[in-house]
């Protein structure tokens, strides 16, 4: 157990510990049942022991019954007799005995379920003794006082042979234990199903509570989840002085697992990170997917910021690690990690988390998996790319923006065939913005599809107005084919400004390819279909170029400028540049050299049988105006050529 310097407890286990076992140990595919309550064990007991005594109290019953029959038989008969005859009061208080009451008492004779009888008289004498015991265990004892208009008479003993009516009764009580039975069978069966229903109910509003908090792919806390523990560890840290770290993972490549084998391999890639994750860090840490390949952690006790470095590192390690899928296959991903560092980097948890996040798009900006820490420096370039997207929305809005044209020329006559359009923004207070700033935050705010809509309509309406039929190129953005309506857009853009569908040139990245290859095969053909063409720009710095390249409709191979830049000077680039232009022949396409600014350069270029070339040495982008002085000066000089 992790302790503080100077030998202090560390309390943090007494409140988070369980939460970082759950955390740990959690699974998504159920929760463990709870065992069965007590109380509801204790009721059914209950209600069979109740049904038990039920059981045996109707025996009692049945002889209180019995016995207050035959009391009340026996009174009934002592009332007939002194009813029947006046004298006898008279007699069983001691009077005379006439021949009338000689013959009543003659007539008194046990007899019927009276077995024995005396009846005795006020002062105990015995007038009527009749009957011998049974030893019938049926038979009852009574004894009943004989009263008349003139108070007590006498007392009246018999026994009385209860065995018929037993039997009467006997028949009632057990359709009444019969009745006391089903009841109790009833009622525990009653309790069992409440049982039961209630432990369904509880498993459920478990289940429900977990995967409010959960992930049910993973197992892992969710995002909300995080920050309650983060808000937990934070408030701990404050009091014990202690540090709290914050990391935020983001895994490359693994929308190509997606892609490439399945979301069912995706979920077991998750699970394995899941997994690893949780092995990396220790038991009061909180291991928590955040989005679709978003993880986070959440270092609840930190005494060094080195510790949350090496964990990184760890992390890190832990993702490179290739995971195995179903049937074998193996598949490498990297992990880039923003981290932060209370109360350093903030102190509350939308602070941390936010600054988290910008660290890690640094990280993800770099050519290969990184790890950033947070820096002051990058709230001021976040600020700035916020006022830099509000200010590009109204541009959009407002018309604010311009395309520039830079011409393309064929190599080996120099003859003008088209134009490519740059997109510029003037801003009013920051002056000329480069695309390579504002392009991508377009992209990553949305804005790229209102933006690349409006470019498109713009170059189309800027080419039909030129006084020569020229080509003109636009670029697209791989955003734009996953937002839908690609193609109703470009067909829309020529009928609206005439421009003929062979004038028209959309040039795509070779990052494109790296997504759904069956659905952008798809969209492409229909551009194609349109009449348009279809360049891949930036050639030979993707990984799927020539795996792929066969697939597409691509009219034209824009080789990069990276391998024009020192062409002449690498010897190893001319043969580059070669193997480019004998791959266009062979497929029949275009190959333009983009970026050339030296003679020496064309030259070379000219003589690997490149086709067309664009740079510096052959014009700078210019405004639309220029342009179509430029087509002008150029068919002019063409027709005098001619003539």
């Amino acid at each position: 157990m992790a302790a503080r310097p100077g030998g202090r407890r560390n309390p943090w286990f007494t409140n988070a510990a369980h939460d970082g076992a759950m955390a740990r140990n959690a699974r998504p595919a159920s929760i463990a049942p709870s065992s069965p309550p007590h109380l509801v064990a204790l009721l059914a007991l209950l209600a069979l022991l109740v049904t038990a005594l039920a059981l045996v109290a109707s025996n009692a019953v049945t002889d209180r019954l019995l016995r207050a029959d035959a009391r009340g038989r026996v009174e009934a008969w002592g009332a007939d007799l002194l009813r029947r005859s006046p004298e006898l009061g008279a007699m069983l208080r001691g009077g005379g005995i006439s021949e009338a009451g000689l013959a009543t008492l003659d007539s008194i004779r046990a007899g019927g379920d009276v077995l024995q009888l005396r009846l005795l008289g006020a002062d105990g004498r015995v007038l009527v003794s009749d009957g011998a015991p049974s030893l019938n265990t049926a038979t009852i004892a009574t004894r009943v006082a004989l009263r008349d208009a003139e108070g007590a008479a006498g007392t009246l003993e018999a026994v009385v042979d209860q065995a018929p009516r037993r039997a009467l009764f006997r028949d009632a009580v057990r359709l009444a234990e019969g009745s006391i039975a089903m009841f109790g069978g009833a009622a525990f069966g009653l309790l069992v199903w409440f049982a039961i229903r209630r432990q369904r109910e509880s498993a459920a509003e478990a289940q429900a509570r977990f995967l409010r908090r959960h992930d049910a792919t993973t197992g892992l806390a969710t995002h909300a989840e995080c920050r309650d523990r983060l808000d937990l560890a934070l408030a701990v840290a404050r009091v014990q002085g202690w540090q709290v770290g914050v990391q935020v993972i983001d895994l490359r490549r693994f929308r190509d697992v997606n892609e490439t084998h399945g979301h069912a391999a995706g979920d077991v890639v998750l699970g394995q990170i899941a997994a690893r994750l949780r092995a990396a860090v220790r038991r009061e840490d909180t291991v928590a997917r955040l989005a679709g390949d978003r993880f986070g952690i959440v270092q609840s006790v930190l005494h060094e910021p080195a510790a949350a470095a090496r964990l990184a590192e760890r992390v890190a390690d832990a993702v490179a690690t290739p995971f195995t899928l179903p049937g074998g296959l193996s598949v490498t991903i990297a992990a880039d990690i923003g981290l932060v560092i209370a109360p350093r980097d903030g102190e509350d948890a939308e602070t941390l988390l936010d600054r988290a996040e910008k660290a890690l798009a640094i990280a993800r900006a770099e050519p290969d998996a990184a790890i950033r820490r947070f820096e002051p420096a990058l709230d001021a370039e976040s600020r700035r790319q916020r006022e830099i997207e509000r200010d590009l929305r109204a541009a959009i809005a407002d018309g604010a923006l311009t395309l520039h044209y830079q011409p393309q020329y064929r190599l080996r006559d120099h003859a003008l065939v088209g134009f490519e359009a740059l997109l510029r923004w003037h801003h009013p207070e920051r002056g000329m913005i480069p695309p390579s700033d504002f392009i991508p935050l377009a992209e990553r705010s949305g804005l790229i599809i209102p933006l690349g809509a409006w470019v498109l309509r713009a170059a189309c309406a800027e080419a039909a107005r030129w006084p020569v039929p020229v080509r003109v190129a636009v670029n697209l953005s791989p955003t734009q084919f996953r937002q839908g309506g690609l193609v109703g857009i470009i067909a829309d853009a020529l009928a609206t400004t005439g421009l003929p569908g062979h004038l028209l040139e959309l040039e795509v990245t070779e990052s494109l390819l790296q997504q759904d290859a069956e659905e952008t095969e798809r969209l492409l053909r229909a551009i194609r279909a349109l009449g348009v063409s279809i360049a891949m720009d930036d050639f030979g710095t993707g990984w799927s170029s020539l795996a792929h390249l066969w697939r597409f409709p691509f009219g034209k191979l824009k080789i990069d400028r990276a391998f024009i830049r020192d062409l002449g000077r690498d010897p190893r680039l001319s043969a580059i540049v070669a193997t480019i232009v004998g791959l266009g022949r062979i497929l029949g396409m275009t190959v333009v050299a983009e970026g050339v600014e030296t003679e020496e350069q064309a030259r070379l270029l000219a003589q690997e049988g490149c086709d067309q070339v664009q740079g510096w040495l052959y014009g700078r982008a210019m405004p639309a105006e220029e342009a179509r002085a430029l087509i002008a000066a150029e068919a002019a000089a063409e027709h005098r050529k001619v003539a």
